[in-house]
Order: C-alpha cells, then structure tokens, then sequence
C-alpha cells in the first residue's frame, strides 16, 4: 500500500511542474507580445517621423531654384509652394497638411487650388513653415508630436517676396 501512495505523490507532484511550466509560459508568450507591441509602436512612430522628414527635404531640394519656393497660408496651415515652368507652361507644387494628412498636390498653376484632391503622403496633424534667406524651417506635428524640419537651400538666390 506504501508504494501506491508514493507514485500517486510523484503523479500529482509530475502534473503540478507541468501546470507551473504551462502557466508560466503562457505568461511569458503575454508579456513578450506586450513588448513587442510596444517595440513596434514607438518605431513606426520613429518610421514616421523619418518619412516625413525625407520626403519634405527631397521635395524642396528638387525644386531648390532661385525664386521658385514660396509660403503662402490655408485655413491657418503653412503651404509650401513650389512653382516650376516646363515647356513655356507654368506648374506648382504644393506641400501643406489637410484632414489630418500631408497631402501633395500638383497641377497646372491656371487650376484652381482644391486641397481634399491633393495626393496623401502620411498622417500629419499639423504644418507650419517660415521661409528665411537661405533656409526653410518647417514644423510639423505627427502622433502629436511637433518635429522640426530645417533645409539650407542651396540655390544661392534670394528669398521670393
């Protein structure tokens, strides 16, 4: 009768490392996808904020002439206007965030201007540009976040009044 009772001990003993094993691992499968979750958040949230970055400073460097970069103002939001002609016919291109997505729009300069048709680049609060000799400041909010976005312009020319 000893040796029943004594592999009923080791059976509950055997199961109960078992249990132990399996509820710690499913506590470590929990927590490591927490970790990852937040892992990716804060670098797509980086990922954004590099994208946004690239993209206004290889937009404005493409158009970085003398006399072609202009700020003007749209409900309250900075936009950046590049104006380029091509074939004796005058083309703008314009920068500026609306409905919560920077937004690029380019058309003929005889269109008139309709923001909701621009192309969406990437979610952005919020734009604010300043156009100084020589540099372009921008600020821009993305994940409520304001990043600064500093370009020398290198065309050497004068700021466009």
């Amino acid at each position: 009768m000893k040796k029943q009772v004594q592999h009923t001990i080791s059976g509950v003993f055997v199961f109960l490392l078992l249990g132990i094993f399996a509820v710690f691992g499913t506590v470590m499968v929990l927590l490591g996808a927490k970790v990852y979750r937040s892992i990716s958040e804060v670098s797509g949230f980086h990922n954004q904020s590099r994208i946004t970055s690239s993209y206004l400073r290889s937009m404005v460097r493409a158009d970085d002439e003398t006399d072609t970069l202009f700020i003007e103002e749209l409900n309250g939001t900075s936009v950046i206007t590049m104006r380029n002609v091509w074939d004796d016919e005058a083309y703008v291109t314009k920068i500026y965030v609306y409905d919560g997505m920077l937004r690029e729009w380019f058309a003929s300069e005889e269109l008139p201007f309709e923001p909701e048709n621009g192309e969406e680049i990437c979610a952005a609060e919020d734009l604010q540009a300043e156009l100084e000799p020589h540099m372009l400041n921008i600020r821009i909010m993305t994940g409520g976040v304001w990043r600064n976005v500093n370009i020398a312009l290198r065309a050497g020319g004068e700021v466009a009044e």
